[in-house]
């Protein structure tokens, strides 16, 4: 009977221990830079075949997407598709969705990042406008009259 007794009590401290710990700690808020990447086949200068991997806004906010570079701003140049995701993991990107309407090759990633780089892109890559902007609409949205507003 001493030994269920002994065994209960520890077992009721061991459950309050983990559970006060939760409520006590701070909870850290994730921040996250996200991106569409598309690993395709190019060749280099020499016409030798390889992949590069295009990113699109990014960091930067451009809307084109653009050839990757390292932090030295060399091109980055891998040999397959799967070494490109690789190498983007191995950067600190996180493969999020694989974008299958858009063909094989296409990916949506994301990168963490603090929250003082994300407020300084946001900051630097967004503008309000009094009046809407006219979306470009597709073939099906132009043919129902859509208006987006």
């Amino acid at each position: 009977m001493k030994k269920l007794k002994l065994f209960l009590i520890v077992m009721m401290i061991c459950l309050a221990i983990p559970s006060e710990a939760q409520t006590n700690s701070k909870v850290l808020q994730n921040y996250y830079i996200y991106a569409s990447i598309e690993v395709r086949w190019a060749n280099k200068a020499t016409g030798e075949p390889c992949f590069v991997i295009l990113i699109s806004p990014g960091e930067n906010g451009q809307q084109r997407p653009s050839i990757l570079k390292n932090s030295e701003g060399k091109y980055v140049i891998v040999r397959n598709m799967m070494e490109g995701l690789a190498y983007l993991e191995v950067q600190g990107w996180e493969l999020l969705e694989p974008r299958t309407a858009a063909g094989i090759g296409n990916w949506i990633v994301r990168r963490k990042t603090s929250f003082e780089e994300l407020e300084r892109l946001v900051k630097a890559n967004t503008t309000y406008e009094e009046v809407a902007p006219k979306v470009q609409l597709n073939l099906s949205e132009q043919t129902l009259k859509v208006d987006y507003k």
